[in-house]
């Protein structure tokens, strides 16, 4: 199995996890990246290579809000040995209306079950080269852990579904997220930087409750 450390971000991060993000969109665009550091209720992971001395996946991560000084912080911080693969990101909100103001493609809370406290998932992007290693399940089953303590009940995405290989559908797919909500994304696919000869690029509602059954 490969050896990834999850961890909390760090100030110097920024400008990586941006160019990383980008680097998925059409030409020109940009993304201005909040690593949540002075905001207890956004939890941000990044993934890198981890040293291989220490066992497991390197999952620790304190609780997500930058400090990296808890003991599973400070381990993975010690094994982290190189570029960020991977980041993800969950925001926690109190009402559909913060939850649509939040997210991108849609902006109508109606779309959305009700919950006590949503989970909005953020940032989901894995590095090319680095895809197939299991780094975004990885990302999301530890934001699932930090949900769960955080007593978030509805874990919500607005998701970007592409005709590439790494299209999220899979992901969520395969970890009990069900699609609620579709609409196209209409381009031609000389835009489109996932799709080749269509684009059937969709933006995607996708929720779960609760955080248990993980594998």
């Amino acid at each position: 199995m490969d050896d990834i450390a999850i961890r909390d971000p760090r100030p110097g991060d920024a400008e990586e996890v941006e160019a990383l993000i980008t680097a998925h969109f059409s030409e020109g665009q940009s993304y201005g990246v909040d690593l949540g550091f002075d905001d207890p209720t956004y939890h941000v992971l990044v993934a890198t290579e981890a040293d291989g001395g220490g066992g497991g996946d390197g999952s620790g991560g304190g609780d997500a809000t930058g400090g990296g000084d808890t003991p599973a912080g400070a381990d993975a911080q010690a094994r982290d040995a190189g570029a960020i693969l991977g980041v993800m990101a969950l925001r926690e909100c109190e009402s559909p209306t913060a939850v649509a103001d939040e997210m991108y493609f849609f902006d109508d809370p109606a779309l959305l079950p009700e919950a006590s406290r949503y989970g909005h998932l953020e940032m989901g992007y894995v590095r090319d080269g680095a895809k197939g290693r299991g780094i975004g399940s990885r990302l999301l089953e530890r934001l699932h852990a930090i949900g769960a303590e955080r007593g978030v009940d509805l874990f919500v995405a607005d998701s970007w579904y592409h005709g590439g290989a790494d299209s999220p559908k899979k992901l969520f797919d395969r970890h009990g997220y069900e699609t609620i909500h579709r609409e196209p994304i209409e381009r031609p696919a000389a835009e489109c930087p996932k799709c080749e000869r269509e684009c059937t690029c969709e933006g995607a509602l996708v929720v779960r409750r609760g955080a248990g059954g993980e594998e």
